[in-house]
């Protein structure tokens, strides 16, 4: 099967959906993520509301022929209201996406467990799948934890996202990778990073948004996280450069990043048959 490759929200978050979806086209990507819902203290997004650019959005995938892979970001806490998500998935939906970035930030395992279910129930009904995804940070912080939810809530739709940065900065195990059942695994997120044992929540937080690497550049074992994995996946690349986004265009930067990403999984592929 060929390798497929989606454009992140994050590497090129300072464009809009639109320019996104043909920067994507014209580089060589054959999916975009997109961001309808704040991470952090960003947003608010447009494309969440405004009923114009939501179809001048889908004319432009049409047009392309890109497609969303997944949708940022339903945020799991204390208080989660299942209805306050429902105009999301339905622009999820209308977009024809596939998947919905998960974080966890409930810390009673049981609530989060019965709310994560509760959310996937509605997603099926929009055809989406909810991954969850790890982050040292949040009430799920390694492949363990992530892993102990997704299979508690037992859901066809219930996936396990894996981003290269938080498992280097979680237990960086490729044996705990190889426990993750192929079926949960959908996409792949893929970037680098430089060593940092120890670092503060203000650290990881702004690395993973702002600061990261092409893949190939940094000193995560992408090679042997990779062949812990299943293949065949989408990878969603991933890679934030805001000191370099003065000097380098939204689509300088698709482009790099998408030829190391190709360079790291291809490259991973051949070892991988050489071993065999």
């Amino acid at each position: 099967m060929e390798n497929e490759f989606s454009l992140a929200f994050l590497t090129v978050k300072d464009i809009d959906p639109i320019d996104m979806v043909q920067t994507a086209s014209e580089t060589g990507y054959d999916y975009v993520g997109l961001r309808l819902l704040p991470a952090g203290t960003d947003g608010p997004y447009s494309i969440l509301t405004d009923r114009a650019e939501q179809r001048n959005l889908r004319s432009a995938l049409n047009d392309t022929g890109v497609l969303v892979a997944d949708v940022e970001v339903v945020r799991i806490n204390e208080s989660f209201a299942l209805e306050a998500f429902l105009p999301f998935l339905e622009v999820c939906s209308y977009l024809g996406a596939k998947h919905v970035l998960v974080v966890a930030d409930d810390r009673d395992r049981a609530r989060l467990i019965d709310s994560y279910g509760v959310f996937l129930d509605k997603a099926a009904e929009f055809e989406l799948s909810g991954d969850l995804e790890f982050m040292p940070w949040t009430a799920v912080p390694t492949v363990d934890d992530c892993l102990e939810v997704v299979e508690a809530v037992n859901k066809v739709n219930a996936g396990l996202l894996v981003d290269a940065l938080h498992w280097d900065r979680s237990n960086r195990s490729t044996d705990v990778l190889k426990r993750i059942p192929e079926a949960l695994v959908n996409y792949i997120q893929l970037c680098d990073a430089p060593r940092l044992d120890n670092p503060t929540t203000d650290q990881l937080i702004h690395a993973a948004r702002s600061e990261r690497l092409v893949p190939g550049s940094g000193d995560i074992d992408l090679t042997g996280m990779l062949s812990a994995l299943p293949s065949g996946k989408v990878y969603s690349v991933e890679v934030p450069r805001e000191a370099e986004s003065s000097t380098l265009s939204p689509r300088e930067r698709a482009s790099e990043a998408l030829a190391c990403a190709k360079s790291v999984v291809y490259s991973g592929e051949e070892d991988t048959q050489v071993n065999n």
